[in-house]
């Protein structure tokens, strides 16, 4: 009799796991790739964004994921676990590590940023179609890459 609710318990468990396997299984793993970095100072700080109703891209209330790399530190970022559907990337090279692009006075970056698509906006960040791409249902590893821009010294 002591046996029976093990029984119960590996079989709810059983069946939790049959109705979540379908969300396992399409969940995909985007790499994304960072070029253009001009030196080791700081980290990479890298935002994974949805579309989110009534926030502007890249706005903090978007970040469905994020990392941090040592800016000298090669390869790829790997955000696990991305349910299908649109995305954007944000990415910055954050030298004086201080967890903040920072601006000049009139809120133009003195550090190097970029966006999936290379997207850019004007007089700001672009918006986020411009920067969308689409993890497919069963797609793997979807990989995308962010070119970094750095402001004219």
């Amino acid at each position: 009799m002591k046996a029976l609710p093990a029984i119960r318990l590996a079989t709810l468990g059983a069946a939790a796991f049959a109705l979540l396997a379908p969300a396992f299984a399409s969940a995909a793993d985007l790499i994304v790739r960072i070029e253009g970095v001009r030196s080791a100072d700081g980290d990479i700080r890298v935002a994974v964004h949805r579309r989110a109703d009534g926030v502007d891209f890249p706005d903090s209330a978007g970040i469905v994921k994020a990392a941090m790399r040592p800016a000298g530190k090669a390869g790829d970022l790997v955000f696990a676990g991305l349910a299908p559907g649109d995305y954007a990337v944000a990415a910055f090279h954050d030298e004086d590590r201080d967890g903040d692009l920072d601006t000049n006075l009139l809120g133009i970056p003195t550090e190097g940023y970029g966006f999936s698509n290379e997207a850019r906006g004007t007089f700001g960040p672009p918006d986020f179609d411009a920067a969308a791409f689409t993890v497919k249902a069963g797609e793997d590893r979807p990989a995308v890459t962010v070119k970094l821009g750095y402001p004219e010294s």
